[in-house]
Parts: structure tokens; sequence; C-alpha cells
């Protein structure tokens, strides 16, 4: 392959590389619209929230129904004692009466207070549920609303694999070294390696060129890069 066309490959090479950066960057501008949906970030926010505090108010429900179960555990074991004729002694039986009273007093209050913790709960499942089906109205609204979005992410997905193919197909008919070279360069050179000689001049930064470097350009057995700009330079008969 000679150097004129092996600065064309390069060249081809490049317009490829260059479309493909374009298609990523459109990618990844939509990708970041289409995820940039606040109002959907907000209700899921909200329904994530309204989970967590369903999930403390059912968990604060149980502890209340448990500490009801240990309160009435307790009162029947006194109550058998205070009514099974095994308490003789007055002055046993009436601290038995008192603690049996004061076992009843609080069951009532954790009655009061677990009924109020099933309907904390019982409202919190509700708004849960809630949150739960205005997000999946707002989903089903953005899939509807950013379907255009979405079918041209799927474009450029299938356009970037085709132009992976062709750059593969590319690369494999120029030497490693070149190959390593190009991609050395493209990283300090803004993706442009290779620049056109257009009316005796580097396409990239319209130096012209001098005489010698045309010709040196146009005959050369080597790669000519461009004295200010550095791009190896591709003359197109």
């Amino acid at each position: 392959m000679g150097t004129t066309q092996i600065t064309a490959a390069l060249f081809q090479l490049q317009q490829l590389d260059l479309e493909m950066d374009r298609l990523v960057a459109e990618q990844q501008a939509l990708a970041g619209v289409l995820q940039s949906t606040s109002v959907l970030k907000k209700l899921r926010v909200e329904d994530t929230i309204a989970q967590q505090q369903l999930a403390s108010g059912l968990q604060a429900q149980t502890d209340a129904e448990w500490a009801l179960e240990d309160v009435e555990r307790r009162l029947k074991q006194q109550e058998q004692r205070l009514y099974n004729g095994s308490v003789t002694n007055a002055k046993e039986l009436n601290a038995l009466q008192q603690e049996v009273q004061n076992l009843r007093a609080q069951q009532a209050r954790q009655e009061e207070k677990a009924l109020e913790m099933m309907e904390a709960a019982e409202v919190l499942r509700e708004v849960a549920e809630r949150k739960i089906q205005v997000v999946k109205e707002a989903e089903k609204s953005w899939e509807l609303t950013n379907a255009a979005g979405v079918a041209r992410l799927d474009q450029l997905e299938v356009k970037l694999q085709e132009l992976h193919g062709k750059r593969l197909e590319w690369t494999t008919t120029l030497d490693g070294e070149l190959v390593k070279r190009y991609e050395g360069m493209r990283k300090t050179k803004q993706g442009r390696v290779v620049s056109k000689v257009e009316q005796n001049s580097c396409q990239w930064c319209r130096v012209i060129l001098t005489p010698s470097e045309l010709q040196r350009v146009r005959i050369s057995s080597e790669l000519q890069t461009c004295s200010n700009c550095g791009r190896i330079l591709y003359y197109d008969r």
C-alpha cells in the first residue's frame, strides 16, 4: 500500500471515527435529557419515602401488638394466681390484686396504642399505594412522551454497532504500529489526525505549504506532517 493510499485510508478511518464521536455525543446528550425528568424523579423520591414510612408504621404496629400480647400474658398469669386460691396471705393477696389492676390499666392503654398504630399504618398504606399508582402513571406518560427519544437511542446504538464493525475492517487493513500512532494522535489532536491539503495549505490550520513540502506530500514514501499543527497531511489527487 503506497503512502497516498495509506493517508487516504487513515483519512477514511478518521471520518468514521468522527461520525462515531458525533453519534456517541448525541447518544449521551439524549440519554441525559431522558433521565433528567425532574418531575418523575421527585415522584419516585416521594414514593420511596412513603414506602419507608409505611415500613416504619408497620413495625410500630407490630411492636405495639407484641407489647399488648406481653401485657395480656402477664395479666392472665396473675389473674390465675388471684383466682385459683394459691395465694392466701392477705398482704400478698392485696399486692396481687393491685398488680392485676395495674396490668388491666396497662392493657387498656396498650390496646389503645395498638389501635392507634394500626390506624396510622392503614393511613400510611393508603398513601404508599397512591404514590405507587402516581409513579406508574407518570412513568407511562413519560414513556409515551419520550417514545421518539427512546427510539432514537435504539437507532443510535444500531448505527454505532455498524460503524464499529466497519472500523474493525478498516484497522485490519493497516499496519498495527500505524494504527497505534493514529490512536495516540487522536487523543492530542482533538480527534483530527489527518488534514487534507487544499489550495496548497493544511485544511486544519490553514498554513500554506512551501513548494518543497507540497512535493514531499505528493511523492514521498513516508508520511508527511504539517509543520504548524503536526497533523498527517493527505493529498487527494
